[in-house]
C-alpha cells in the first residue's frame, strides 16, 4: 500500500494485502467493528454498547479537527489489517480524509463502512461525493437531511436516533428533588463570534445573513430545508461560503433560542449552567456540568431540566430525551416531531409548544412531584427497553446483513 502520493484518487493495494482482506464479513455471531475514536460523546457510547453485548470492538485514535499526522494513519491501517473487521462504524465522517481516500479504500477491500451524522451533515461533506460507494452506508439523527445525504451518493440513507449510554445514565428518580429547575447549556456565544468574524469580512454575505436574522427566516424550519430558504439575495456561493453561513445560522440560531427561553422562563426559578458567556445575561446560574462524570446526579436531582433543542434539527430528539430521564431525571422538552414516534405522549414526556406553555408546565410541574415521578419511571422504561446504543447497534447490524450477508 503506498502512503507516499496522498494526491492519488485511490491508494493502491498489493495482491498481498487484497489476499489477506478477502474474508466473509457479517458471517460469524460475534460481530467485529472498528470504530475511529475521536472526541464525539458518540464514539464511546458506541464501544461500550458494543463490548456489552459481547461484540469484538477496536477503536483507533483518529485526530477530530486537521489532518491526521503520518503515525497515525500508520497505526490505523496496521489495526484495520490486523483486526479485519465486519463493518466500520464513524461518527461525522471521523478521521476520513477530504479526498476520499479511506472510503475509497474501504470499498475496495469491500469492508461496510457506516457513518452516523449527528450534525448539520451538509456543512461535513461540503457537496462532496467521494465518500460514496456500494459498501458506504449514511446514517443520520434527523430526517431533513436525508436528500443531501442522497444525493452525495451513499449506497443507503437510513434514520437513525440518538439513544442513551445506559453505563453512564442509568438510575431511578429519587425519593425528593434538591435543586430548583434548570438548564444546563453552552450559551453559543463564543462560538457565534468566531463564525461571525469570518462573515463579516464578506459585506455582502454579511448582509444577507443580518436581513436573514432581522426577518425571522433563521428558524428549525427553515434550516432544516437548507440556506436557499434561509437567505435571499445573497448570490451564488462556493462551498466555504455556504458552509459558514450555514453553521453561523445553526449557532447564533440556537443561541437566540435558548438565550430568549432561559430568559422567560428565570423568573419561574430556572437556573442555567454552563459557560462564563451565560453570566451577563442570566442572574442566577452556576459553571459547567461535566457530562459523564457530574450531569447523571445533576439530571437526577433537579425537580425539572430543561430543554432547547437546536435548530439544526428540524425533527429529530437529541440526546437530553434520553439521558435526562434515563438518569431519572425530569425533563421539560420542546415538541420535536419525533417525539411521537419514540415515546407514548403524553404518558412518557412533558412537552412545550411556546414561551407560554413553558411557563404553565413548569409551574405545574413543580407543584406535582407525583405527576414528574410518573412519567421519569414510564419514559425510563421505554428508553431502556428500546432506546439504548445497544438497540442502535443491533439496527445498524441488521441494515448491514441485510444489504451484504450472502
Amino acid at each position: 500500500m503506498d502512503l507516499t502520493h496522498m494526491e492519488s484518487p485511490r491508494l493502491r493495494i498489493s495482491d498481498t494485502l487484497r489476499s489477506l482482506m478477502t474474508y466473509p464479513k457479517l458471517a460469524g455471531e460475534r460481530p467485529r467493528v472498528l470504530i475511529p475514536e475521536s472526541q464525539y460523546w458518540l464514539d464511546t457510547a458506541c464501544i461500550h454498547a458494543a463490548r456489552a453485548m459481547g461484540w469484538d470492538v477496536v477503536h483507533p485514535p483518529i485526530a477530530m479537527v486537521g489532518h491526521m499526522p503520518r503515525e497515525m494513519i500508520a497505526r490505523f491501517l496496521e489495526t484495520l489489517t490486523a483486526f479485519r473487521p465486519d463493518f466500520i462504524l464513524s461518527i461525522n465522517l471521523g478521521g476520513m480524509d477530504e479526498m476520499g481516500l479511506f472510503s475509497a479504500l474501504f470499498a475496495d477491500l469491500e469492508i461496510p463502512h457506516v457513518t452516523w451524522f449527528v450534525d448539520d451533515p451538509r456543512t461535513i461533506l461540503m457537496g462532496r461525493t467521494c465518500y460514496a460507494s456500494p459498501h458506504a452506508i449514511a446514517l443520520t439523527w434527523e430526517r431533513a437531511y436525508v436528500p443531501s445525504l442522497e444525493q452525495a451518493g451513499f449506497a443507503e440513507v437510513h434514520v437513525m436516533p440518538l439513544a442513551v449510554d445506559d453505563t453512564i445514565f442509568n438510575a431511578p428518580p429519587a425519593e425528593a428533588a434538591h435543586r430548583p429547575p434548570a438548564f444546563v447549556g453552552n450559551s453559543m456565544t463564543d462560538f457565534a463570534q468566531r463564525e461571525w468574524i469570518w462573515i463579516e469580512e464578506r459585506p455582502a454575505l454579511a448582509l444577507a445573513v443580518r436581513d436573514a436574522l432581522a426577518a425571522g427566516r433563521v428558524t428549525r424550519e427553515r434550516f432544516g430545508l437548507g440556506m436557499q430558504a434561509v437567505l435571499e439575495n445573497a448570490g451564488v456561493l462556493d462551498t466555504q461560503e455556504l458552509r459558514h453561513v450555514e453553521l453561523f445560522c445553526f449557532i447564533e440560531g440556537t443561541r437566540r433560542l435558548r438565550m430568549e427561553t432561559v430568559q422567560a422562563l428565570e423568573p419561574e426559578g430556572l437556573m442555567v449552567f454552563g459557560d462564563e458567556a451565560w453570566r451577563p445575561h442570566v442572574a442566577a446560574g452556576g459553571g459547567f456540568v461535566n457530562y459523564t462524570g457530574e450531569l447523571p446526579a445533576f439530571y437526577r436531582d433537579c425537580e425539572v431540566n430543561l430543554n432547547i433543542t437546536s435548530i439544526q434539527m428540524a425533527t429529530a430528539v437529541n440526546q437530553r430525551v434520553f439521558d435526562c430521564p434515563a438518569a431519572g431525571g425530569f425533563l421539560l422538552t420542546d415538541a420535536q416531531a419525533s417525539l411521537d414516534e419514540l415515546f407514548d405522549a403524553p404518558n412518557e414526556t412533558a412537552r412545550y409548544h411556546s414561551l407560554e406553555e413553558a411557563r404553565d408546565l413548569l409551574r405545574f410541574y413543580r407543584a406535582h412531584p407525583k405527576a414528574r415521578h410518573d412519567i421519569v419511571n414510564r419514559a425510563r422504561t421505554r428508553i431502556l427497553g428500546e432506546h439504548t446504543y445497544r438497540h442502535r447497534l443491533m439496527q445498524i447490524l441488521a441494515i448491514l446483513r441485510s444489504r451484504y450477508q450472502p
